[in-house]
């Protein structure tokens, strides 16, 4: 089969018996946000890998290309980089239906060696091998079932670890925060130290002058002017008689434009 705009064609068997051949589009991982686990030309980007081939299968099965350092699925294709879960117990959302791959190599030997794979529907790329076998759909309803088993004292183990980490940050937190408190004066300032995970600057007084005047502004902004009806009354009986009083002035000129002849209305 030819190659696909820019994907290598592989065509593939779960195993030597099977019957039904498969499609996997490979080529080179490139793009613009780089990623530390998934290096530019060691890393083989693969599309349309199916359900039940996970990650021992397809290390065993790209390993004749060269060694494979690392697998790893998406539902769709991203850049970013993979979620390293805290602990076994935290189960990623598995997969539904088909899903694209990352194959990392250890050498940029193993990406050509995967670019220059010659295979063909006669012989095709073979995915299960005996190292890694692919098994039937119940053995690996059984295989899941039992990773969800919990061993109880080893969670237990884990939590207590957890906690007590939890404990001591939280212990550091209020310990900080008590050290800060203690710092305030009379006026309700904190003095602010250098020490913790955050340090902060430490206040002079020329700052703390430029603060002061922008709150005495924001309180005269927030001052209420005008509160009762009485004084909105007298506001505007003021607000009338200026109106009035150039009015009048205006008035009085244009008469004494007129007596000179010097109005040129137009």
């Amino acid at each position: 089969m030819e190659d696909c705009v820019g994907f290598k064609v592989l065509p593939v068997k779960v195993n030597e018996n099977s019957k039904v051949i498969r499609h996997l589009f490979l080529k080179m991982h490139l793009t613009r946000d780089k990623c530390a686990q998934k290096p530019e030309y060691q890393t083989l980007f693969v599309v349309g890998v199916p359900e039940f081939c996970n990650q021992k299968v397809m290390k065993h099965a790209f390993r004749r290309c060269g060694k494979v350092k690392s697998v790893f699925f998406h539902n769709e294709p991203t850049p970013i980089e993979p979620e390293v879960l805290p602990s076994k117990y935290f189960i990623s959302k598995s997969i539904k239906g088909f899903k694209v791959a990352y194959v990392v190599f250890a050498h940029t030997s193993g990406l050509e060696n995967a670019l220059s794979l010659k295979c063909t529907e006669n012989e095709p790329f073979i995915l299960s091998t005996q190292s890694a076998p692919i098994t039937n759909i119940v053995n690996r309803w059984c295989e899941n079932y039992n990773d969800n088993i919990v061993d109880v004292k080893e969670l237990q183990s884990e939590i207590d670890t957890y906690m007590s980490e939890y404990d001591k940050t939280a212990a550091a937190r209020i310990q900080i925060e008590k050290e800060t408190v203690d710092n305030e004066d009379e006026d309700g300032w904190k003095t602010v130290s250098k020490k913790g995970r955050n340090p902060g600057f430490a206040r002079k007084e020329a700052i703390k002058n430029n603060i002061m005047k922008n709150e005495a502004k924001k309180k005269i902004k927030k001052t209420l002017k005008n509160f009762y009806r009485f004084q909105i009354k007298e506001t505007k009986i003021n607000q009338l008689m200026e109106l009035r009083n150039k009015f009048d002035n205006d008035k009085s000129k244009i008469e004494l434009l007129k007596q000179s002849r010097k109005f040129k209305p137009f």
